[in-house]
């Protein structure tokens, strides 16, 4: 998708957004990261997503994880094409790396921890 976002990144870019479809309609505002042509080297931290048909992005960029914002709906644009489950997942394994959650802290059902949150 094409957002523009607060601040320094005041300028339309392209943009993941990293909530599952089944919520982008019960809140106000949508988690987003930014997308970037300028390459750092930190592939496991910032993914490097390469440009296709799938994702409709024109040049190399990386999604810019540790910039994760909460986007009102309307500076997002449009939609401009969608990761595959590969970039899905380096873009999972970068989140982790940020911000130092991991999948076993998530649990399975609510028997795992005792029926509490």
């Amino acid at each position: 998708m094409i957002a523009v976002f607060p601040g320094e990144l005041g300028k339309p870019r392209p943009a993941v957004i990293l909530q599952r479809d089944e919520l982008l309609g019960l809140f106000s505002t949508i988690l987003c990261c930014p997308m970037t042509t300028h390459l750092i080297d930190a592939p496991t931290l910032r993914p490097i997503i390469v440009p296709s048909p799938e994702n409709g992005l024109q040049e190399i960029s990386q999604i810019m994880v540790e910039k994760l914002s909460p986007l009102r709906r309307d500076v997002i644009r449009q939609r401009i094409g969608r990761l595959t489950t590969g970039e899905i997942k380096r873009l999972e394994t970068a989140l982790i790396h940020i911000t130092g959650l991991g999948l076993a802290s998530i649990p399975t059902n609510e028997a795992e921890n005792g029926g509490k949150q």
